[in-house]
């Protein structure tokens, strides 16, 4: 019965990766993510049941819409697989238990906001002040974090991250307009000059709600050093430094990584640190 759980597990997240890419598409355009039903992006014609079945689909039609022939990205059946195979592995770790539902909720939250952080520069305000709530809610369910640890994780790490704008922002005072809005957002260039995003802010009292202290201190960690990594990285490559770069997936890998071995990495860091 495991094995059918396990496959049950990947076919569902599967599912689940597609809609996530509905939601990523239609939400930040003010669409609904119920009606129409999918549909070419180019033509509008709306897509059959069977030319809709996740991962497969695309490969069956070889990236192209049925009707007009208009490539299909390939990114779409990457967040089917990618989510299919992570609600696997929080399977395979947790078991059918209050956990699993937990955490495949909270990785499909994070998988939305990286569509949303990379596409749009925005973190939904329903995935992250929701999250929070539902969160709070999983800190109570056997295994949880308790919830007083969830709350206050979720302020601090909410009450940090704030910190990190209200400092930035007086920092970037002094040199205005150093931070280029990206393109397309031109009109929002003063929510540029803060150093860390709203959306940021509200994602790491996300993370601290359904992670607790220790796995949250984890995937902050991991998050800002991917960052920063990625940063020197890109500037080392020639890309101008004014420009901004989304930080909600770094945090999001960092809480992937956490809802794993967050507490292993923790407890290592522990026993090194007494060790020294």
């Amino acid at each position: 019965m495991e094995t059918v759980y396990l496959i049950f597990a990947l076919l569902f997240g599967m599912t689940i990766g597609s809609f996530l890419n509905v939601v990523a598409w239609r939400v930040p355009r003010g669409e609904s993510i119920i009606r129409p039903g999918s549909r070419c992006t180019s033509c509008g014609k709306e897509i059959s049941w069977y030319d809709n079945i996740p991962v497969l689909s695309w490969f069956i039609l070889r990236g192209r819409c049925r009707s007009c022939g208009e490539r299909f990205s390939f990114r779409y059946a990457a967040v089917e697989l990618v989510t299919g195979l992570l609600f696997a592995a929080i399977f395979m770790k947790y078991g059918l238990t209050w956990l699993f539902l937990s955490n495949t909720i909270f990785i499909s939250l994070l998988v939305c906001v990286v569509l949303t952080d990379i596409d749009h520069w925005i973190i939904l305000d329903s995935v992250s002040l929701g999250g929070i709530v539902l969160g709070l809610g999983f800190s109570l369910v056997p295994g949880g974090v308790g919830f007083l640890p969830s709350l206050i994780t979720a302020a601090v790490a909410f009450s940090i991250f704030l910190l990190i704008r209200i400092v930035s922002k007086l920092i970037l005072k002094r040199k205005p307009g150093y931070t280029i809005a990206p393109e397309g957002h031109e009109d929002e260039a003063d929510e540029f000059q803060g150093g860390m995003g709203w959306g940021d802010i509200k994602l790491a009292g996300m993370m601290g709600a359904f992670l607790g202290p220790s796995s949250t201190a984890v995937a902050l960690f991991i998050g800002f050093l991917l960052g920063a990594f990625t940063g020197i990285t890109v500037i080392l490559a020639g890309r101008n430094r004014r420009l901004p770069v989304p930080f909600g997936p770094f945090l999001a890998l960092g809480a992937a990584v956490a809802v794993f071995a967050g507490k292993a990495i923790w407890h290592l860091y522990l026993r090194i640190g007494l060790n020294l």
